[in-house]
């Protein structure tokens, strides 16, 4: 007869990970992937942005385009 015996590691393993209800990173809106073209002065002042502030990308161009289009919306 085969014993099935589980270390503690394998018992807390069992505990832990998969997916649970609540669990990760909560969305801030939907994704859609994009090709931007722009001038290399522009990418250099984004990487630029993103260097001095430990920004994403992403972020640098979120938070151009929000400012953007709260600007376009006052006018």
């Amino acid at each position: 007869m085969i014993e099935n015996k589980l270390t503690a590691n394998d018992k807390q393993s069992k505990k832990q990970g998969g997916a649970r209800a609540g669990a990760g990173r909560k969305p801030i809106g939907f994704t859609r992937k994009i090709s931007l073209t722009l001038p290399e002065e522009c990418w250099d002042e984004i990487d630029r942005c993103c260097g001095k502030g430990d920004y994403s990308v992403s972020e640098v161009l979120r938070s151009i385009i929000e400012e953007n289009l709260n600007k376009a919306d006052l006018l």
